[in-house]
């Protein structure tokens, strides 16, 4: 069995050169699954090499979200289409028996893109002009762990609309769970009655002997997952959540700090970085870790369309926790910011943030 190489980066902009660079290199195929695509100053390079690629012959097959990407031009799509890019904006269509509202409501937040079949990006970086300078997480792999990407990505574009023929050979790659692999693909579908990443989440709990760091642009934990929260502490793991101090969705950031006293009680740390934050994923013991595009929040764990990555690679996972090291040396203690907060109009907003977000998911 193969084993996959590995790049990891830590912002958006050291993941868009990487991806670009890349995309530079394909000679056969491209297959991109993304939530958020602008035909912005950032996003119009890679347009622009997308449509060269497929008039050298390349093909080149795109799936955008239709709501995170609302702001792509049709005049863009169409320049896309008429150069030989396949693009599908993804809305469901094949699951009618959902409902109209659960269909809409489900997104594709996945950020996958596999090269020529062999290289592949996995983690929870979009493209718009104004992530730039964002702290982010995306994983750069080769090798057989590959495969299952391709498959899902077959699954994406029939299940969006599109011609089952033209992606019929992809779904050909079996979907592998071994669990002694370097690295294996963790993708959600709103189907399931289970999240494979929320089982991730807890599991890093459950198995955890020193150390488990969350990361995650928005913080909404169940039941299940305050309880091992707890069941960790109580067994002495030090457990660390990091994070932003002010998210891109302001209202999650108030349902975020309506759990920040609750942490404090059971013993676990929250941090606050000061900059924006986007990356999701946990660090168990310095020996694995997940990273992708799924929160921890019941939209990614019982909503949308998301895929991540397990690593068991010890050197990419010593990168991680250094890089998560130097963002929490940046933070501040989400205790601290709670209690310099705490006035009447904060706590309302907390309250009120709160109860919207559990009327929604009752």
């Amino acid at each position: 069995m193969k084993k996959s190489s590995y790049e990891l980066y830590t912002t958006t902009k050291e993941a868009w050169d990487a991806m670009y660079r890349s995309l530079q290199t394909a000679e056969h195929s491209i297959f991109w699954e993304l939530y958020m695509f602008v035909d912005d100053e950032v996003g119009r390079p890679f347009f622009d090499l997308l449509e060269a690629k497929a008039r050298a012959g390349v093909v080149v097959r795109l799936i955008v979200d239709s709501l995170g990407s609302f702001w792509l031009s049709q005049q863009r799509i169409k320049r896309l289409r008429n150069s030989g890019v396949d693009i599908i904006l993804f809305h469901e269509r094949r699951h009618k028996y959902r409902g109209f509202w659960r269909r809409l409501w489900s997104r594709t937040h996945r950020k996958v893109l596999v090269i020529d079949e062999s290289v592949a990006f996995v983690g929870g970086v979009n493209i718009r002009k104004d992530m730039s300078d964002w702290q982010d997480v995306m994983v750069r792999f080769e090798g057989d762990a590959v495969a299952p990407l391709l498959r899902y990505f077959a699954r994406s574009y029939i299940i969006a609309g599109g011609d089952k023929k033209q992606v019929r050979a992809l779904k050909r790659f079996r979907v592998t769970l071994h669990p002694f692999r370097d690295i294996r693909a963790i993708f959600d579908e709103p189907l399931r009655k289970k999240s494979y990443a929320k089982k991730t989440y807890v599991k890093a709990l459950k198995k955890a002997k020193k150390r488990v760091v969350f990361f995650s642009p928005y913080y909404v934990p169940d039941r299940e997952f305050i309880a091992e929260l707890y069941n960790a502490r109580r067994r002495g793991v030090r457990v660390d959540i990091l994070l932003p101090l002010r998210s891109d969705l302001r209202l999650l950031t108030y349902v975020a700090y309506g759990y920040i006293a609750l942490m404090e009680k059971i013993g676990v740390h929250v941090h606050l970085t000061p900059k924006q934050f986007h990356g999701k994923g946990v660090v168990v013991d310095d020996e694995w870790a997940m990273v992708g595009s799924s929160n921890i929040d019941q939209t990614s764990f019982r909503d949308n369309y998301e895929a991540n990555v397990s690593i068991h690679n010890k050197r990419i996972v010593s990168r991680l926790r250094r890089a998560i090291d130097a963002w929490l040396r940046e933070s501040i203690s989400g205790v601290e910011h709670t209690k310099k907060h705490d006035g009447w109009f904060h706590r309302a907003k907390t309250r009120i943030a709160t109860w919207l977000y559990h009327l929604w998911y009752r």
